[in-house]
């Protein structure tokens, strides 16, 4: 399994839905992609191969989650009231504006029903193109590419028995550090509703936070409590867990390398 970013790759192999050792992880070449798009086939398909060949994967047959900005999600509402069958094609021919830079029928999409909402479900979807580039850079890694997924969908699996075990009307906040950036994202009754950027250093990020969570809580969930979920370890989180009067739990990845990586061990498991 793999998870991608566009600062860092996280490898670990699974067998029979359990993780083993060991975790490697290498940072991606400078300049080699952009907004989860690979800018240097090349480069970064022999990047991944030599990796590959030296961790013992070259023959593995590879799941991954692609970079975050190479997909999109939105909650959508079916008019009908319910999720059609044939969702993908139902949502084709709507054919709505969802704000994505790229048209419907310039994407694969992916359609999830939601617990306990069966009038709405979560879209997301990944630009053909984009998808098709990473198809190509592990070809040129000379690897077997058994599935790509959206690190939303990996997102979701890896956060299911945290979101299950929050209480009802709770609001969940998880943070996800990235390079220089943090990842908000806001779960309520188990929906995805809320997601922005927020900046890196503990001192920008409080009142960043603050803000985020006072608009999403008067807006749509007036005096919710909040469970703050961290997708891995923050610098100077007691000054967090002060500021907002919360505790941070540290997201348990049960032996997996990451979130996103405990996402695809479900998935696999599943299957």
């Amino acid at each position: 399994m793999i998870d991608l970013s566009e600062q860092l790759v996280i490898g670990q192999r699974v067998k029979r839905g359990r993780p083993q050792e060991p975790i490697w992880t290498a940072p991606i070449p400078a300049l080699t992609c952009r907004d989860g798009v690979p800018q240097l086939k090349d480069a970064v398909g022999d990047f991944l191969g030599d990796l590959l060949l030296e961790y013992g994967g070259i023959d593995a047959q590879l799941v991954v989650s692609l970079p975050r900005q190479a997909s999109h999600w939105r909650v959508v509402d079916w008019r009908a009231g319910q999720q059609p069958g044939d969702s993908v094609d139902a949502l084709r021919a709507l054919n709505p504006d969802l704000g994505w830079p790229f048209s419907l029928e310039a994407a694969y999409l992916d359609v999830h029903p939601l617990p306990g909402r069966p009038a709405s479900s979560l879209v997301i979807a990944a630009e053909r193109s984009v998808v098709d580039a990473w198809v190509e850079v592990f070809a040129i890694a000379g690897s077997t590419l058994q599935h790509l997924l959206p690190s939303q969908v990996c997102l979701m699996w890896g956060l299911r028995d945290a979101l299950a075990a929050t209480p009802a009307g709770t609001l969940v906040a998880l943070l996800q550090p990235l390079d220089q950036q943090t990842s908000l994202i806001l779960w309520h009754q188990g929906v995805p509703e809320f997601e922005r950027m927020l900046p890196g250093p503990m001192v920008d990020l409080i009142p960043a936070l603050q803000q985020s969570l006072e608009f999403y809580r008067n807006l749509q969930a007036p005096g919710a409590p909040v469970r703050l979920l961290l997708a891995a370890p923050l610098e100077d989180q007691a000054l967090l867990e002060q500021a907002l009067d919360l505790e941070a739990e540290v997201v348990d990845h049960d032996g997996f390398g990451s979130l996103c990586l405990q996402g695809l061990g479900s998935l696999e498991l599943v299957r």
